[in-house]
C-alpha cells in the first residue's frame, strides 16, 4: 500500500461523509413533516428512502483524486458547514478521476480507487509512475452477472467518460462490440445531462430500448445514479406499432412526397372581382413547397398570401383555397394511403399494396405522416436509443425530431430488423462521427476471441473485440455430426468438443443442453439457455454463463445469444 494514503483516515473520512448525507436527509425528512399537502410529504418521504438506500450501497465514496489537497469522488456531491466533503461524479474536476493517466495526469498527484468499504485500495502516483493494490475494475467484472445491471461510476474507463461528457446538444453515434460497455455509456450519459445542464430535468431525457426484457435489466442503473424520473420505454410501445418490412423506407419516402404533390391543384382563381392566374398560383404554391413546414403550416402560409391578395375576408379565401391545396390532417393522409386506389393512381405497383394492405401498419411510417401533415413538438432535450443498430429510416427521423441531442448506441454485428439502417449509415445520415468500442470488459477474452473468429468465419459486420480478462476457461463447443443428425430420437446426434479439443462423446443434442445447463448452474448463478424461439428477446441483457442452442440460428443470431455470457460460454448442435 502507497505510503500517501492512510487507511484510517480514508475509513475517517467515509465515515465523515456519510454521516454528512444523513443529517442532510434528516432535515429533507423534517421538512416533508412540514409540507403543505400529504403528496408533498409523500414526495419528499419517497425520495429520502431512496437516496439513502443509494448512500448504503457502498458509492457514497468510492475514490479520491489529490492535487494540493484530497478531494473523494461520489454518487452524490455533500457539503458539511461549506466544506466540500464529496465532490460528485458528475462534476467537471471529477473528470479527473476518470481521465488522467500517468502520461497526462491533468496536474493531479494521484488517484486512489475503491468502493465503499476501503479494504483494498488502487492508488496510482502520477508524479512517480508507481501502481499498487487491485484494479477494481477487474474485481467488478469477476463478479456473478446479476438479472440486473449494475452502475459502472465507481469503474467508469476514459474512453467511456469522455463519450459520456459529451455537449448536451451532441449527437453521439456509437458503435460497440458487445461487452464493451456501450449501454453504460448511453445511461450514465442520461445522468449526467440533467446534472450538467440545470435547463435539463430528468422528464426530458427519453430513453429507447429494444425489449421490456431490457427494460427490466437496467431499470436499477438510473436511480443509483440518483435519477429516478427518466423515461424507458420500448421503441415499439413508443411509436405505437413496429416497423414492418413492408417495402424501403426510401421508397415510401418516394411515395410520400408524390402523395403531397398530388394534393396540390395550381388553377385560376377568382374572389371578389380580383383574379390570381393559374402561373401565379403554381409559383407560389412551388416556392411555399420548399419550406421545411408540415402540410398544416404551408397551407396556412398560402393562406396568408391569398389574403393579402384577394384583400377578402379569410373565411371566404380559405373556400378558394381548397381548389389549390385541400386541408389534410395526418389521419386523413394516412387512410388515404392505406387506399389500392391512391396508391395505384401514385404509381406503386399491385403486389407492393397487397402487401401493405396485409398488414396493420406501421409505427414510424405513421409518425413520418404525421410530421408532414401535422407537424411533431421537439418535446425531449435528449434522447438516447440503445440497439440503435435496429432503427429503421423512418424511425431514426422520428427520434431525431422529437430531440436537440441524440445519442445512439448499438452493434451492427446484432442488427436483426430487415429495415434498419445500421450505425455507419445513420452517422452519415446524421452527419456526426463515427464512434467505436473495442475493449471487452464484460466478457472473458477467451469468449471475446470466440466471438472474433465467428465473425470472421460469417463475414458479420463487428467491431474486433480486445479482451482484457483472460480466465483460463475455453469456450465449449459441442457440433452434430451431419451423418447421424437424422438417425437419434433428440432429432440430433453431437459430439462434445472444445475450443482446447477435448475428447468427443457422442450425445443427443437436447440431452447435451440440458446436461450443460445443470453443469453450469452449480458453477454459477445466473444462467440463461438461449434458443433460436427466444434469441431476439436476450438482446442487451447479460448473464454469468449461457448454453447456445444453435439448431435453426443464423451467424447473427449465435454471435449475439454467445456474447450474453460473462464467463463461460457453451453452444451446442
Amino acid at each position: 500500500m502507497s505510503a500517501s494514503v492512510d487507511l484510517h483516515a480514508e475509513r475517517a473520512a467515509l465515515d465523515d461523509a456519510r454521516s454528512a448525507a444523513t443529517e442532510k436527509l434528516a432535515k429533507l425528512r423534517e421538512l416533508g413533516s412540514l409540507a403543505a399537502d400529504e403528496y408533498t410529504e409523500g414526495f419528499i418521504e419517497a425520495v429520502v428512502a431512496q437516496t439513502m438506500e443509494q448512500l448504503q450501497r457502498d458509492l457514497t465514496v468510492f475514490g479520491r483524486v489529490d492535487d494540493d489537497q484530497p478531494w473523494r469522488i461520489g454518487l452524490f456531491g455533500i457539503e458539511r458547514g461549506g466544506e466540500r466533503l464529496v465532490v460528485d461524479w458528475r462534476a467537471p474536476f471529477a473528470k479527473g478521476f476518470y481521465q488522467a493517466t500517468l502520461d497526462e495526469p491533468m496536474g493531479l498527484e494521484r488517484r486512489v480507487s475503491y468502493v465503499g468499504c476501503i479494504d483494498d485500495l488502487m492508488v496510482e502516483e502520477f508524479t512517480t509512475g508507481d501502481v499498487s493494490g487491485t484494479s477494481p475494475l477487474l474485481a467488478e467484472l469477476s463478479r456473478s452477472r446479476g438479472p440486473e445491471m449494475r452502475a459502472a461510476v465507481a469503474t467508469l474507463q476514459s474512453e467511456q467518460d469522455r463519450l459520456v461528457r459529451l455537449d448536451p446538444e451532441a449527437r453521439l453515434v456509437l458503435r460497440g462490440g458487445p461487452g464493451t460497455g456501450k449501454t453504460v455509456v448511453g445511461l450514465h450519459r442520461a445522468a449526467w445531462l440533467v446534472y450538467d445542464d440545470r435547463r435539463i430535468t430528468s422528464d426530458r431525457i427519453l430513453i429507447l430500448g429494444p425489449s421490456d426484457r431490457f427494460l427490466r435489466f437496467v431499470a436499477t442503473v438510473l436511480p443509483t445514479l440518483g435519477e429516478h424520473r427518466i423515461v424507458q420505454t420500448t421503441i415499439e410501445r413508443h411509436f405505437g406499432a413496429p416497423a414492418t418490412a413492408i417495402g424501403s423506407d426510401e421508397a415510401w419516402l418516394d411515395v410520400l412526397d408524390r402523395f403531397e404533390s398530388s394534393l396540390v391543384t395550381p388553377q385560376e382563381l377568382a374572389v371578389r372581382g380580383r383574379i390570381m392566374v393559374e402561373d401565379d398560383v403554381a409559383e407560389l404554391a412551388a416556392m411555399i413547397a420548399t419550406r421545411p413546414l408540415p402540410w398544416r403550416d404551408r397551407r396556412r402560409a398560402m393562406l396568408d398570401r391569398f389574403v393579402s391578395h384577394f384583400e377578402a375576408p379569410r373565411a371566404e379565401v380559405d373556400q378558394a383555397l381548397r381548389l389549390v391545396m385541400p386541408p389534410m390532417s395526418a389521419a386523413a393522409a394516412w387512410r388515404k394511403l392505406r387506399s389500392p386506389k391512391v396508391l395505384s393512381e401514385l404509381g406503386v405497383d399491385d403486389a407492393f399494396i397487397r402487401a401493405w394492405r396485409a398488414v396493420d401498419g406501421d409505427g414510424p411510417l405513421l409518425d413520418e405522416v404525421r410530421a408532414r401533415f401535422e407537424g411533431i413538438t421537439t418535446k425531449y432535450a435528449h434522447v438516447i436509443v440503445d440497439e440503435a443498430q435496429d432503427l429503421s429510416l423512418f424511425a431514426l427521423r422520428a427520434v431525431q425530431r422529437r430531440s436537440t441531442g441524440l445519442t445512439l448506441v448499438g452493434d451492427d454485428a446484432q442488427q436483426s430488423a430487415p429495415n434498419a439502417v445500421g450505425l455507419v449509415r445513420a452517422a452519415e445520415l446524421l452527419d456526426t462521427p463515427l464512434q467505436q468500442m473495442a475493449t471487452a470488459y464484460r466478457m472473458s477474452a477467451e469468449i471475446a476471441e470466440w466471438l472474433n473468429g465467428h465473425a470472421e468465419r460469417h463475414d458479420l459486420p463487428a467491431v474486433r473485440l480486445v479482451g482484457v480478462r483472460p480466465t483460463g476457461i475455453g469456450v465449449t463447443d459441442a457440433r452434430v455430426r451431419p451423418q447421424d443428425a437424422a438417425g437419434t430420437a433428440g432429432g440430433a446426434a453431437a459430439v462434445e468438443g472444445s475450443a482446447g479439443g477435448a475428447p468427443a462423446v457422442e450425445v443427443e443434442a437436447d440431452v447435451e443442453v440440458d446436461a450443460h445447463a445443470d453443469r453450469l448452474g452449480r458453477r454459477w448463478e445466473h444462467v440463461a439457455v438461449i434458443t433460436h424461439a427466444d434469441v431476439w428477446d436476450h438482446k442487451g441483457v447479460e448473464y454469468d454463463a449461457v448454453v447456445v442452442d444453435r439448431r435453426g440460428m443464423s451467424p447473427s443470431e449465435v454471435y449475439l445469444a454467445a456474447s450474453r455470457a460473462a464467463h463461460e460460454l457453451v453452444l451446442v448442435a
